[in-house]
């Protein structure tokens, strides 16, 4: 249990979704009511993250959908909650506060001010950990996270010449000094002067590169995204950004080589392809990639690359088009289509990873999952932490 325990002492932690520090112990609160766990706690420490619009992240879900249907006695329990969040997205720290409220309804008492950090705000969380010390006695490790390093520009391909959509590049960045180390499925914080951006990483070190799959944004008078327009269009080769590496554990592979099945749409094949490359350089056999664009005549994305994985048996590869002429079709119509193959796989302990838009895609594949698989399946896949997304 990714957990510090001391004199019964607790920190139960729901991580941060796609990337952040880790702070899993997901396991230990998964238990939690199955165990009448909370009452052999005392001063428990909660981190909780909110994923999309209030949801708990993937790794909570199962422990919240108990949870919120459940009213043990906590009374006489103290316990301090950091809330993780986002205050672009409109419910701020929204399932921390739901925790929150639950403990208390629940009969628990807050020690101390609940504190809600905007993107892991580093002046909010040494708050929180200067008063838990002063509460509990503990000593808690000061958060920290890699610096910011200097990169330079080597390559931009673009990935879909003449597509109705907006311009697609893979761009290749090399460090100033050593290549650092970071697993498939982080993510990278650019930096371009005041601008900064977090994309997912496409490559695996041993690529010698850090690749990001970047579309253009073109707004509505024409002019580019400051951050897109900077990696995209305006950057010589040379030029520098600083990037800070970040672990994002909730979407990492699992330790074996169990079945894999990867879902996306857009520039989500990033964080989807780092998955995959670094599969196909382990030997991981059965790798299923569903993804989706526009138009099948300018977008099929590192073609080459993926079509020979597929011609070797290494890769099953669906492509969807969703302006295909007289057939259009999202990449979850073909999930719909492929249900049967899907629950096979599930039943052979795939994992299943999502990777791009929140709103659109991963929504709608959420949705379909839960009503094509039986509910043991599902509840399967999130009670042993083989669901697992990074959305924007």
């Amino acid at each position: 249990m990714g957990a510090h325990q001391s004199d019964r002492r607790l920190c139960l932690a729901a991580e941060p979704q796609a990337g952040g520090r880790e702070v899993s112990a997901a396991k230990a609160a998964r238990k939690t009511l199955a165990y009448d766990f909370f009452r052999f706690l005392y001063s428990p420490l909660f981190i909780v993250s909110t994923y999309g619009e209030g949801e708990p992240p993937d790794n909570a879900a199962a422990f919240w959908h108990r949870a919120k249907i459940a009213w043990p006695d906590l009374r006489g329990l103290n316990y301090s909650l950091l809330a993780l969040g986002d205050r672009s997205y409109a419910d701020f720290c929204g399932f921390g506060q739901r925790l929150g409220d639950w403990l208390d309804a629940a009969g628990a008492m807050a020690a101390l001010p609940r504190h809600e950090a905007d993107r892991l705000d580093a002046e909010v969380v040494h708050t929180w950990h200067r008063q838990v010390s002063h509460w509990t006695g503990l000593t808690l490790q000061a958060p920290s996270s890699a610096p910011f390093q200097q990169w330079a520009l080597r390559e931009r391909t673009q990935l879909n010449p003449e597509s109705p959509g907006s311009p697609a590049w893979l761009i290749r960045l090399l460090p100033e000094g050593e290549l650092p180390h970071w697993r498939a499925g982080d993510l990278a914080e650019v930096r371009m002067g005041s601008i900064q951006r977090t994309y997912s990483i496409a490559s695996v070190p041993e690529d010698g590169a850090l690749e990001l799959i970047v579309r253009q944004v073109v707004n509505g008078d024409g002019s580019v995204g400051q951050g897109s327009g900077w990696l995209c269009c305006h950057a010589e080769p040379g030029a520098t950004v600083e990037i800070q590496l970040r672990s994002n554990p909730g979407f990492h592979l699992p330790e074996d080589n169990r079945p894999g099945i990867f879902i996306g749409a857009g520039t989500g094949l990033a964080g989807l392809r780092g998955l995959l490359r670094q599969r196909q350089r382990l030997g991981c056999p059965d790798n299923w990639l569903l993804f989706g664009e526009r138009c099948q005549q300018h977008d099929r994305w590192l073609a080459e690359e993926l079509e020979t994985w597929t011609s070797e048996g290494k890769l099953l590869l669906d492509r969807c088009f969703s302006r295909a002429g007289d057939q259009p079709e999202y990449v979850q119509h073909r999930l719909a289509a492929k249900a049967e193959q899907l629950r096979q796989w599930v039943d052979r302990g795939a994992s299943i990873h999502v990777c791009g838009s929140l709103a659109g895609m991963g929504n709608e594949i959420h949705r379909l999952l839960q009503e094509l698989l039986t509910p043991e399946q599902w509840h399967g896949l999130q009670q042993q932490q083989r669901y697992r997304r990074d959305l924007y």
